[in-house]
């Protein structure tokens, strides 16, 4: 039965899941008939069950699908009634008529400024409660301020700082400018506010014999760390120590420091005092003592105030003034006082360690040390400035001192010596030995001014120097700068003195002599130079400067005198010496040349050697007297009519004037003296210059004042010969005056000035026609 009821089972539950088919299980199985009928009933009882589970299912599904289908027509039709919705709202918004769309966009618009304006009034919100509170802050900031609490305001200030530099709402904005000015202003007012109690806590009092400072260590304490401490917070604070202590610097220890004497007791003042003696009359303080003084002065204040207050550019600004002092200002001027100097580096080295231990950098520039390193360029430098310096001072002077030389001035070693050492310098051995090679030369006696030869001088000794120097650089430098002295005073002196040189005969001699001994040794420090491979091409050109500014300033000269000696004997256009024989004219004509003559001696007189060289004397002379007769002679050719009383009157004008010539005589004694020289002698490279200067033949001794004074005029007056024809032509016939004329006599005339004179002396005649005709020919 088992295997009979399993397949019942599984025939009404349908899950049969064995091997095969269920009715396989049913093979072998023998059934009896109860067994049978009742197997029979329970397969209908089973079936009767599973028909009424199933007609129950069946009305189950059939009302959910009904109802379901119902449900679905419903939505179907309310999609329909939506859909045509829709389309007919499609088309409502397409019609521009109907400005859906439009209202629509525009509400949309509308919708998003209001929220972008709520967002932007919330931020101004938290802007404002922002802003409201940093103005609090300020407010409390100030009160701080006033109330004295500078330390606590200074750190109120750069928390607002920070506050406005995080509010990215009102970053780069006018108003955060304005806050940060604010706040800045605040940090200068606290600043200023401990400078002002840190000078009311100093006091400094100086005069001309003392000079005092004082600290007031009542109003000190509790408020030095408040104002260190404002310091520390606020931005830029050490600029406040600086001012103090530059403040300190420029009302104290400055005007100590200008004084040559300067004492101080070392004790410490029990009330809070440092004085100080001053005086400018008597010996100036060591240099150790100055050192001392100083560091003193660091540490009173910094016993009081703090060592803070000496911030580093303080303590390098004293260095620098006690090096200006002990230092700078001391630099020696010649090689003795050098050698002694290293007492004074020393002890300012020393010093300047010291000082400058207390730098918060200790890779601060020391000024001290580098100018101890840089000693003999300072030297060098300090010996060029004071020679150029009193070269300029030479030129400006308007003392115009005069050096009179006893003779000729032979150079020579001795000479050099004579001009360079002193006491305190030697000449260098180089130098000597070049002096010894170089060829003597001489400068004839004149007239020189003390300046020139001061600065000639300057030159020898700089000159000299570079010999000692053992850099080569400084060597060239004090080689040009001996140069530079000499171009100095010749381009300067002419410059400041132009009127002078114009309206002072005596004075324009004396600079050409001075230019011609500033040429003269200008060549000669150039071959010295030279010969010691030191060579400097501007020597040349200095020399050849000196030489043209000489020689243009006494032309200058010699024109504006010849035009003055012109006015006072000449006549324009011959007037003066018409009727010449008539009294008055003869007072005229006679009183002209007494004018002339005047004028011309007192030229003469400024300018008689030994003031300036007998061969200059003459050349001047001679350009004078040109200028006279010259004058004479155009004025007597000028005239149309000479009668034969006027003639002779006019013959006896020019050999009057032709006395003159007697001014070229000089006194032998004098002249003797340069009879020997030749301008070989002054300098050996330099013929021009010698020239200008000399002439034996024109010193030869002569027995005679006339034939001297006629020999002279021959060969310095162009105008002495023909002023003497013109006499004769005065006199003589017309055949007389061709037949020099065919002899070749009256050269200087030209044929328009004979034919003129042959026309005024001479009666309108057909021979004096032929004559004139004649005189043309030849």
């Amino acid at each position: 039965m088992g295997g009979m009821d399993t397949f019942v089972e599984h025939v009404i539950d349908g899950d049969w899941s064995g091997e095969g088919r269920p009715s396989d299980g049913l093979l072998n199985t023998v059934l009896d008939l109860k067994a049978a009928t009742q197997l029979s009933q329970k397969l209908e009882q089973r079936l009767l069950l599973s028909q009424k589970d199933i007609r129950n299912s069946l009305d189950e599904n059939y009302l959910t699908y009904s109802a379901a289908v119902t449900k679905a027509e419903s939505a179907q039709s309310s999609i329909a009634q939506l859909l045509q919705g829709v389309d007919e709202l499609q088309l409502m918004l397409g019609d521009e008529e109907t400005g859906i769309q439009t209202r629509l966009d525009t509400a949309i618009k509308n919708e998003e400024q209001i929220c972008e304006r709520v967002q932007s009034n919330s931020a101004i919100l938290q802007c404002l409660t922002q802003l409201s509170a940093i103005n609090r802050e300020l407010q409390d900031m100030d009160r701080l301020v006033q109330s004295g609490e500078l330390d606590k305001a200074a750190q109120k200030a750069e928390s607002i700082e920070t506050t406005v530099n995080a509010m990215e709402n009102i970053e780069d904005t006018h108003i955060a400018a304005i806050l940060v000015e604010r706040v800045n202003l605040a940090r200068m007012n606290i600043k200023e506010n401990v400078l002002r109690e840190f000078h009311k806590v100093i006091a400094v009092e100086t005069n001309a014999n003392s000079a005092n400072l004082r600290v007031d260590t009542s109003r000190l304490k509790g408020r030095i760390s408040v104002l260190f401490a404002a310091l520390d917070s606020v931005k830029d604070g050490e600029n406040v120590l600086k001012e103090l202590a530059l403040y300190i610097i420029s009302a104290f220890v400055k005007p100590v420091l200008a004084a040559q004497l300067v004492t101080h007791d070392d004790a410490e003042s029990p009330t809070s005092e440092f004085n100080v003696q001053l005086s400018n009359d008597s010996d100036t303080t060591p240099t150790d003592e100055v050192c001392d003084l100083v560091l003193s002065i660091v540490a009173f204040v910094s016993r009081f105030l703090g060592g803070r207050v000496w911030v580093d550019v303080a303590l390098t600004e004293l260095a620098q003034l006690v090096l200006q002092r002990c230092y700078l200002q001391r630099i020696p001027e010649t090689r003795t006082e050098l050698a002694s100097f290293h007492k004074t580096v020393d002890a300012l080295s020393g010093f300047e360690a010291t000082l400058l231990a207390q730098c918060a950098d200790p890779s601060i520039e020391r000024p001290i040390q580098a100018a101890v390193k840089r000693l003999d360029e300072l030297f060098v430098e300090r010996q060029c400035a004071r020679a150029l310096e009193k070269s300029r001072r030479a030129a400006e002077s308007t003392a115009f001192a005069v050096y009179k030389m006893d003779t000729h001035q032979e150079w020579s070693l001795a000479f050099v010596q004579a001009t360079v050492e002193d006491p305190d310098t030697k000449l260098a051995s180089s130098f000597a030995q070049s002096i010894k090679e170089h060829p003597a030369a001489v400068f004839p006696q004149c007239i020189i001014s003390e300046s020139i030869v001061e600065t000639v001088s300057s030159a020898y000794r700089l000159l000299n120097e570079s010999m000692q120097c053992n850099e080569p650089g400084l060597a060239q430098r004090l080689a040009e700068t001996a140069q530079n002295v000499l171009d100095v005073y010749c381009v300067l002196f002419p410059v400041v003195h132009r009127q002078q040189l114009r309206k002072v005969p005596a004075l324009a001699l004396q600079f050409f002599n001075d230019c011609m001994y500033g040429a003269h040794h200008c060549t000669i420090l150039g071959q010295l130079a030279a010969a010691e491979n030191n060579v400097n091409p501007n020597w040349s050109a200095v020399a050849r400067k000196f030489f043209d500014s000489g020689i243009r300033h006494v032309a200058e000269l010699a024109e504006s005198e010849s035009r003055e000696l012109k006015s006072l004997v000449g006549a324009d256009n011959g007037t003066g010496f018409y009727n010449a024989s008539d009294e008055q004219q003869q007072d005229a004509l006679a009183k002209s040349l007494k004018r002339g003559r005047l004028a011309l001696t007192q030229l003469c007189a400024a300018m008689r050697p030994p003031n300036v060289t007998p061969h200059m004397f003459y050349r001047i002379l001679g350009r004078y007297l040109d200028a006279m007769f010259a004058a004479i002679i155009d004025g007597i050719v000028g005239v149309r009519d000479i009668g034969v009383d006027d003639s002779q009157v006019l013959s006896d004008h020019c050999r009057a004037a032709y006395s003159l010539v007697s001014l070229f005589h000089l006194d032998p004694e004098i002249t003797c003296a340069y009879s020997t020289l030749t301008s070989a002698a002054l300098v050996n490279s330099t013929d021009e210059q010698g020239d200008a200067l000399l002439d034996s033949d024109d010193e030869s001794d002569e027995s005679e004042t006339t034939a001297q004074g006629v020999r002279l005029a021959k060969k310095h007056c162009q105008m002495s010969d023909k002023l003497v024809q013109l006499a004769d032509i005065l006199m003589i016939s017309r055949a007389d005056i061709l037949a020099r004329r065919r002899a070749g006599l009256l050269a200087q005339y030209s044929v328009n000035e004979l034919v003129s004179l042959v026309r005024a002396l001479f009666s309108d005649t057909h021979e004096r026609a032929l004559d004139i005709d004649e005189l043309k020919r030849i």
